[in-house]
């Protein structure tokens, strides 16, 4: 279990070459603020399904390598599980030009693919995030945590 929340807990951003949101600045707008698609990862209709543990596990390390794959193309800016074990999971903040666009590339997740995991989109206005960037460690499926 300390394994999976470590790394769920992984904090992925976005690169320079992130895409631009479609909406255009108005003055009402701050300087230095951008759209972003917030994403909300809630518990999907099969959570509570069993499943076997190593399929788990698999399921994981393909949602895992979803999340750095769309990090690393600049299209989440920010990443990163809920701890408290509730309904929403985790939370996305996606670069898209549309809420579509935004929902299309979530569900992409196999684990929202697998009905595991499903998917809300709002829009969301904060500071651009463009020049941040964490880096995350790669994750050992064999270690003990």
């Amino acid at each position: 279990m300390k394994a999976i929340l470590f790394t769920l807990a992984l904090l992925l951003l976005g690169t320079d070459n992130a895409p631009k949101p479609s909406l255009a600045p108005t003055p009402s707008f701050p300087k230095g603020m951008r759209q972003y698609f917030m994403g909300f990862l809630v518990r999907g209709e099969k959570n509570g399904d069993p499943i076997a543990k190593d399929e788990f596990s698999r399921l994981q390390q393909q949602h895992l390598a979803y999340i750095r794959a769309q990090a690393d193309a600049g299209k989440y800016a920010l990443a990163g599980p809920l701890l408290d074990n509730d309904r929403i999971r985790g939370i996305l903040m996606i670069n898209a030009a549309s809420a579509e666009d935004a929902k299309n590339i979530a569900s992409g997740d196999p684990m929202v693919k697998s009905g595991r995991l499903a998917v809300e989109i709002h829009p969301f206005m904060v500071a651009d995030l463009s020049c941040v960037f964490a880096e995350y460690q790669k994750m050992n499926p064999t270690a003990a945590h």
